[in-house]
């Protein structure tokens, strides 16, 4: 139902002279608004974006036309946000005490561009900046035989008089060049950065200490290093780590497979004609010491994504791999969660699904402020009579990307249920068919696609409020691009969900969640009206607009507290729609961009006054059975504005904390432990020949249960002891009990490994190895694995995938992958109907060699709050206009 909603100020219009490519907000009352477009040029509004004005002007007025204006980086002062700094392409930077109505030119220090240069602010001195400086000189060209020297730099006073520090100049010699770096507090709050002993000056950063020292990728003689006094002096150095990340308290490190010592300082083994790569190690003090993190990965990856936990204290790091195909390489990626510790990990999915290999984010989604709630899309191989992917004795297989849903924190993993209901009938392509689901598409498909289609999409400012693009599909078909694609609304933290929409639309949510505002996307053609609702998608109110345009998008405020959102997109032709502002006939080469402001609080008028208290309910995401789920152990009841009520909760409002009822322990509060992969509900121990060696056990600090289970990340249930008795869940043992055998690994993660690929093996394995062959080649492999194989057979199979290598036959080990997923619904247990296997899609016991574990792409990434305070290419952002889910808030790509 929708209800047409007109006027003359419904929705104000502004058009710009080209598209918009970054919005800015500054301002404790979000009234100062700055946009840049696809020319470069700056526009700024003084009312909340109801109406703009060209500043191009008035910056290049206060350099006198010295160079050209495009900014690239728009700072806001925390605690006096009328204090804003514009960083240029070129070598000027502009300062501002009025908001940009006045603005004070500054010449880079050092004669830096703008373009090689990134701004940090610190987290809690607001007027400290950090700066890190490509050299005057350097050209895109130099890079091909060597790295440009960079140096950083610090300001503590950016926003007023401007002065800079350069870091490298401090450090007297011992440092040529800085290559990652970040503030020390952006790891822990203060009470517990006094305790790591960090203090507001503390950085962190990557360097060399020659010049010309860095010039390969993963360089053995690029270093961290920790300072507390500006590089006056080094506190801490680990030698060949290369790049790092801060997620809670967790320093996570790449650190280069070709160096020549390890952690402590010893001669180290390595593989001096193998490939570049790293190794991934973690800090919980503060950068002091590193142990190496412990992943059971099968398959050379080719990067990570590090994804922080609801409780900003752990992490679930997403590792890529390629999959080597007949007709070409596919890009997937798998899950590993660190669990009670930090740096033990554990496969919780595998086969996850990238829109392409340049895809710089996974499918992989956390649900802000429903804590344990993920949505993630995996690949998925059926059986298909026409004979694809080469066929297989006449049975072909086809890919398809199926969407997975967890209530746990990722220890177990389940299909999305589609409606039983539809508001649409073109959305309904289940055909009554009772194991229909719905399948989303991912952030892949939004920031990297050749069709960029709106992702799934949560936020913080909005508990418990999902919507998204794709289509429901019965048992064998999954995610279509085409048929059935709609757009769908839950507001129950992802549990139950409705079609809102025919076809793709973009959304964002505004007043706490309490509005959802939608416009067509461009996939769907021109958009003539916007549409909002105040009850949670069950009715639509509709605004017509005054011109046509393509929607890229609908922003608002970052804190989303407001009734007021941005929609902006390109001009089109009237051709396309009646309502389109260009003739058929028109000739202009560039496409005027158009952004409409729309202000609900004001169109509503007096029809949605300020909520009362009796207009808010106590709401949980629901069990299966409809009773109030455990959540990480707890029945957690949140509040939220009812259904019925319409009234505006305004900027003032503060969302009470959510009230907790403690659960007993159940299995959906453990997971597998690492050493351990889930195998018909049990959790079964990996050959110790398939492990590395992991510091955390072998030195005692961490035990792995008998069971193979340990607690899920920041599940707090109560009488653990029933499904564990050994250990408390966190790898600690129980008073009395004695440890079980421990995974200890065939291989150790420093000594570089052999240039072969998984070892010794027995004669006997080669010869299975070939009958397998001669299976596959002779069609009926599909066939034996599903009806005829024992368990035993079918882990060796899984095996081969990853050790066939080692005898020049890495084809099977695809072939096998795709068969186990092709068959995986037949077997018991697993991940929400697919076999829950280990390893990254590539087999089943996950073959953990150094050469392998050590193939990774990193690459530095913003610190928390850091992409808000850029301005992004329009597809770096979320469907929201703001960064990825949990970005600046912990979702980091690290390539």
């Amino acid at each position: 139902m929708a209800a047409v909603i007109t006027g003359l100020h419904a929705a104000l219009q502004t058009y710009l002279e080209s598209k918009v490519v970054g919005v800015e907000w500054a301002g404790t009352d979000d009234q100062h608004v700055f946009v840049i477009t696809a020319n470069s040029a700056v526009w700024r509004s003084k009312d909340g974006g109801s109406t703009f004005e060209d500043v191009t002007e008035h910056f290049k007025s206060s350099i006198k036309g010295e160079e050209k204006v495009s900014i690239s980086q728009i700072l806001s002062h925390k605690t006096s946000p009328n204090l804003m700094l514009f960083m240029n392409n070129g070598e000027y930077m502009w300062t501002s005490n009025d908001y940009g109505e006045t603005l004070n030119p500054h010449k880079n220090p050092g004669g830096f561009r703008g373009l090689g240069t990134t701004l940090k602010p610190h987290p809690t001195r607001p007027d400290w900046v950090l700066a890190h400086a490509k050299r005057p000189g350097c050209k895109l060209l130099d890079e091909v035989e060597m790295r440009c020297a960079a140096d950083l730099l610090v300001s503590q006073n950016a926003f007023t008089d401007h002065t800079w520090t350069n870091l490298t100049a401090n450090a007297a010699g011992k440092i040529a060049g800085f290559v990652d770096w970040g503030w020390g507090v952006s790891a822990c709050n203060k009470t517990c950065c006094m305790g790591l002993g960090m203090v507001d000056e503390t950085v962190f950063a990557t360097m060399y200490e020659h010049a010309g020292d860095w010039d390969t990728a993963w360089d053995p003689d690029v270093h961290f290093v920790r300072s507390d006094d500006w590089f006056k002096t080094i506190k801490k150095k680990v030698p060949c780590g290369n790049q790092f990340e801060l997620l809670g308290r967790q320093v996570y490190l790449a650190v280069s497979n070709k160096c020549p010592q390890d952690m402590a300082g010893k001669p180290r083994k390595f593989d001096p004609t193998g490939p570049p790569g790293i190794t991934l190690h973690t800090s919980d003090d503060a950068g002091m010491n590193f142990k190496a993190a412990c992943l059971p990965v099968a398959l050379r990856q080719q990067g990570y994504e590090l994804l922080e936990t609801h409780d900003n204290a752990g992490a679930i790091v997403i590792v890529d791999y390629m999959v080597k195909m007949p007709m070409g390489n596919l890009q997937a990626s798998s899950a590993y969660s660190a669990g009670p510790h930090h740096a033990l990990f554990s496969q919780s999915l595998s086969s996850i699904y990238k829109q392409d290999v340049l895809s710089g984010s996974t499918d992989f989604l956390r649900v802000d402020g429903i804590p344990g709630v993920f949505i993630a899309n995996q690949l998925s191989t059926m059986m298909d009579g026409g004979g694809g992917m080469g066929g297989m004795g006449g049975m072909g297989m086809k890919r398809t990307v199926v969407t997975r849903i967890t209530f746990n924190g990722g220890g177990s993993w389940q299909a999305i249920k589609a409606p039983s209901t539809f508001n649409y009938q073109k959305c309904n392509r289940c055909g009554g068919a009772t194991n229909c689901s719905l399948h989303l598409h991912g952030s892949s498909s939004w920031f990297f696609g050749s069709i960029q289609f709106p992702s799934a999409y949560s936020n913080p400012s909005a508990p418990g409020l999902l919507v998204g693009s794709g289509n429901v599909a019965g048992e064998g078909s999954g995610l279509d691009d085409n048929d059935g694609l709609c757009t769908w609304l839950s507001f129950d933290g992802g549990f139950s969900w409705s079609d809102i929409a025919e076809g793709t639309w973009i959304y964002e949510y505004a007043d706490w969640g309490g509005l959802v505002v939608m416009s067509k996307h461009e996939l769907s053609g021109p958009a003539t009206e916007v549409r909002f609702s105040y009850d949670y998608g069950r009715c639509w109110r509709t605004v017509p607009l005054q011109t046509a345009l393509y929607v890229e998008n609908i922003r608002i405020e970052p804190d989303g507290q407001r009734p007021k959102v941005l929609l902006h997109g390109k001009a089109c032709r009237k051709t396309s729609d009646p309502k389109c502002s260009y003739e058929a006939s028109d000739t202009r080469s560039g496409i005027q961009g158009i952004v409409y402001a729309l202000d609900i609080g004001q169109v509503m008028g007096d029809k949605m006054p300020l909520c009362k208290e009796s207009d808010y309910e106590q709401w949980t995401v629901p069990a299966d059975d409809h009773t109030p789920r455990c959540l990480l152990g707890e029945q957690r009841m949140f509040t939220r504005r009812k259904q019925d009520a319409v009234c505006l909760q305004g900027g003032d409002y503060k969302r009470p904390p959510p009230t907790n009822k403690t659960c007993g322990c159940t299995a959906a509060d453990v997971e597998c432990d690492y050493g351990y992969v889930m195998s018909g509900g049990t959790c079964m121990a990996l050959p110790q020949e398939k492990l590395t060696s992991c510091p955390s056990i072998d030195e005692g600090h961490y035990h792995v249960s008998s069971t193979g289970k340990r607690l899920v990340h920041g599940d707090n249930c109560t009488g653990l002891d029933s499904l564990i008795a050994d250990t408390d869940g966190k790898g600690q043992m129980r008073p009395g009990a004695k440890p079980g055998v421990q995974p200890h690994g065939g291989s150790s993660s420093s000594s570089g490994g052999s240039s072969g690929g998984g070892g010794r093996r027995s004669s006997a394995h080669g010869v299975f190895v070939f009958f397998v062959l001669l299976l596959v080649l002779g069609g009926v492999f599909g066939v034996w694995y599903q009806f005829l194989a024992s368990a035993v057979a079918k882990a060796q199979v899984e095996d081969l995938a990853v050790s066939a290598k080692a005898f020049g036959v890495s084809f099977v080990g695809l072939v096998v992958d795709k068969a186990s997923e092709c068959f995986g619904r037949g077997r018991a247990g697993g991940f929400g109907g697919f076999s829950g296997r280990p390893g990254g899609g590539g087999g089943g016991m996950p073959s953990y060699q150094p050469l392998d574990e050590e193939l990774n792409f990193f690459q530095p990434l913003p610190a928390a709050g850091e992409a808000e305070a850029g301005l992004m290419p329009q597809s770096a952002f979320s469907p929201s206009g703001r960064p990825p889910s949990g970005s600046g808030d912990g979702v980091f790509t690290i390539r």
